[in-house]
């Protein structure tokens, strides 16, 4: 901040223009939000360190979220239930909510569960009579790694054209991915787990899919911490893709989700969730933003 002759403060030239360009600290974007609040003067001077193609990108994105309307049924259930308008526009511009990404995980889990319900019931006439457990293994495959996929577009700008309206959320950006993650979780998680009960396997299936889903999806975003959001995701796919293909290999594809597996992922969950807390400032003015 510089001090002018009539003893107001104001923002100085290059704390202005680290501003706009995003790369000033958390500490001096918060005294210039704050100050421009209240200041004309700042606010023009902002205007001309602004790229004009930028605002004019931001101001599409603005435009065309505006108009979505009230959002159908859900949306105006969950007004009811209490939650800000500003919160369901968000969610409604999440990529993994969007009713093509919700069809293609319907999709993909019809394709994997009807194979397994196949071979499990001894729907196909070579089936044998009484078939292993492997005939779950492209399900126990594909079901996290539908989750993980959820969670890994719903917090990166690649995938997601109304990130910009994201980023100017009132609240933090570690607070966003948490809003979006959950409702991420939620979309995969609940058709994932209602298949599950459906299929011929052990009754405690649905419910240990859950801790894997879980801990996959807080791997990768304790990852985002250190790495490139997609090779985040990447990598933590790639460590369930591994142990999931090699154990049907060994007759033993149920080993992924039974309860030493439970413990393990358990552990990973707690600790990734440290993890995120500890180095939640990572996501206030980072590639969230």
């Amino acid at each position: 901040m510089t001090n002018s002759l009539s003893g107001a403060w104001h923002a100085g030239a290059d704390l202005l223009a680290s501003y706009a360009a995003g790369t000033a600290g958390p500490v001096d974007a918060w005294s210039v939000e704050a100050h421009l609040t209240g200041c004309a003067t700042c606010r023009g001077a902002l205007s001309a360190q602004v790229d004009a193609r930028r605002l004019a990108r931001n101001r599409e994105v603005l435009l065309v979220r505006a108009a979505i309307g009230d959002g159908g049924r859900v949306r105006r259930l969950l007004r009811r239930c209490g939650v800000p308008d500003y919160v369901l526009s968000l969610l409604a511009a999440t990529p993994s909510l969007r009713a093509s990404w919700l069809l293609s995980v319907a999709a993909v889990i019809t394709v994997v569960a009807g194979e397994a319900a196949a071979v499990g019931y001894g729907w196909f006439p070579t089936a044998p009579v009484q078939p292993g457990p492997g005939a779950l293994a492209p399900f126990l495959l594909v079901a996290p790694l539908l989750v993980l996929a959820g969670v890994a577009a719903a917090f990166q700008p690649v995938f997601d054209p109304a990130w910009r309206l994201a980023a100017a959320a009132p609240f933090s950006g570690f607070t966003l991915l948490m809003i979006r993650t959950v409702c991420a979780l939620a979309a995969a998680l609940i058709p994932v787990t209602a298949v599950a009960f459906g299929l011929p396997g052990p009754t405690w299936l649905p419910a240990a899919l859950l801790l894997p889903s879980l801990a996959l999806s807080a791997v990768a975003l304790a990852a985002a911490t250190v790495l490139d959001p997609r090779t985040a995701a990447a990598v933590t796919a790639a460590l369930w893709v591994v142990p999931a293909v090699l154990l049907p290999s060994a007759h033993s594809p149920l080993l992924i989700v039974a309860p030493g597996a439970q413990f393990t992922c358990a552990a990973v969950l707690a600790a990734c969730t440290a993890v995120l807390v500890a180095r939640r400032d990572r996501f206030e003015r980072g590639w969230t933003r």
